[in-house]
């Protein structure tokens, strides 16, 4: 007896039971006031007569069909009218126009356009026409495709987008949208024109405050946000995507002279009693002293070593290899100092004992971006409390990389060891294509003279 049951047993009363069909799924059922469940129960009035509950179990049936047929006719209507649809009829429609209208034998896809309008629900009309009659992508289609043309290894020939390049740019994106009151898919590139962008930039984005802008966007971050607008769109010039717009318009107008972007402090070297008093207040053994240690004698980065696994470091401690880093030449095999070597090898011996692979694991990796942001903050934070406020601006942890390749200059290494020691790209010569650096026993040898200008200055003395 299909969709008739009797829940609690023979001779007891009948009852319509049926399982809910995908289209009323996930939608309110009219007779209870709640989302229909797994399955539709209804009553057929407590009879325990058979041929009475067939009938009644009809009646039902219908019910239930009557209301999966109105919810497809709706889901149609949905479909029919919804932004993917009208942007597949916008890029029809600029298909059309780029090879110069339509053709006697040809309807005009612009009159097919409005003719849909007219038949869309009052309450979508609008937003479907928009996008359907827009003569460029839609800024979140310019954005998908604009990423998968600078994805690594593409064929276009484009430098690829890091990934924390690719977050900026969606941040940004961000900005613009809700600057301009609306979202990714009905706004468009035709939209933006530079006196919009006037705004944006003069207006609107050095009022964005956030926890770690409390105050409003930086000149610095606010000029990185529209560079990558900026690149963006010049991205859509090539690909022809922009319409009839001429000219860029996250171009800085001419006329009235600007400051220079970087208005900040330069930042400086550690002095020798400002990283001993570091290494003071945190001795071997803690996270941030041996991180501290490590990057003062090898010049790596912060992310560089955060990253760096069990398996990439000599059984002897000798060296560490980084696998990718900021740039192309970051991937590069590092010598450690004799100084530093059993430092390193207890990290690689704790991780061992705890299953980590990682030898600075107590700093997690942020999933976005792939950065240890937290040694960072931390960093930031403890320098604040030994070295004072007032080095804010001239010391960072990178500090440490310019401390320990201003000793290698002093120590007498040339500015090529150095680069290939720290993952610098260099001064490109005539030479260059045919200068396949050193080997891992004179960049060691290169490594301990470093070190040895360290000691001589007073840097390890605390090591």
């Amino acid at each position: 007896m299909k969709y008739i049951i009797q829940p609690r047993g023979p001779g007891t009363a009948y009852r319509f039971n049926m399982r809910t069909p995908s289209a009323l799924r996930g939608s309110v059922d009219p007779s209870t006031g709640k989302k229909f469940g797994a399955y539709i129960k209804r009553s057929l009035g407590g009879t325990h007569h058979l041929p009475t509950a067939k009938k009644l179990r009809d009646v039902r049936l219908a019910e239930v069909r009557e209301m999966e047929a109105d919810a497809l006719v709706g889901e149609a209507i949905r479909d029919r009218f919804s932004v993917e649809r009208a942007a597949a009829w916008a890029e029809a429609l600029r298909n059309q126009r780029a090879q110069g209208g339509p053709e006697r034998y040809e309807p005009d896809v612009q009159d097919l356009i409005e003719e849909e309008a007219r038949n869309a629900p009052a309450e979508r009309r609008g937003t479907f026409q928009r996008v359907a009659l827009s003569g460029t992508p839609s800024i979140a289609d310019a954005v998908a495709r604009y990423l998968h043309d600078r994805r690594p290894g593409n064929g276009n020939g484009y430098a690829p987008l890091k990934k924390t390049t690719a977050n900026d740019l969606k941040v940004s994106v961000r900005y613009l949208c809700a600057f301009m009151k609306g979202d990714q898919d009905t706004l468009f590139l035709e939209d933006v024109t530079s006196e919009l962008i006037a705004e944006f930039r003069g207006d609107f984005l050095p009022e964005q405050t956030s926890p770690r802008a409390p105050s409003g966007l930086s000149l610095a971050t606010i000029e990185k946000l529209i560079g990558l607008l900026r690149n963006l769109w010049n991205w859509a010039f090539e690909r022809k995507l922009t319409g009839a717009a001429i000219g860029n318009p996250f171009d800085n107008p001419k006329g009235v002279r600007r400051v220079s972007r970087n208005t900040q402090a330069k930042r400086g070297i550690f002095e020798a009693t400002e990283a001993t008093k570091m290494m003071t207040a945190f001795p071997r053994g803690d996270r941030l002293g041996d991180v501290f240690r490590l990057s003062l004698v090898t010049g790596a980065r912060s992310d560089e070593l955060a990253k760096v696994l069990v398996d990439d470091v000599a059984e002897d401690g000798s060296w560490f290899k980084i696998n990718a880093g900021k740039t192309e030449n970051a991937q590069r095999t590092v010598p450690v100092p004799a100084i530093a070597r059993e430092l390193l090898l207890t990290r690689v011996r704790r991780a061992n004992e705890g299953k980590e692979t990682r030898i600075f694991h107590e700093f997690p990796l942020r999933p976005a971006t792939g950065k240890a942001s937290s040694l960072s903050q931390l960093f930031t934070r403890e320098r604040r409390n030994v070295l004072g406020i007032e080095t804010d601006g001239r010391l960072a942890f990178h500090s440490l990389r310019h401390t320990w390749l201003t000793k290698a200059r002093q120590a007498g290494v040339s500015a090529s060891d150095a680069n290939d020691l720290g993952g610098w790209a260099g001064e490109r010569t005539s030479s260059s294509t045919y200068d396949h650096g050193l080997l891992l026993k004179d960049l060691t040898e290169r490594q301990e003279i470093i070190s040895k200008r360290l000691g001589e200055d007073g840097y390890l003395s605390a090591f």
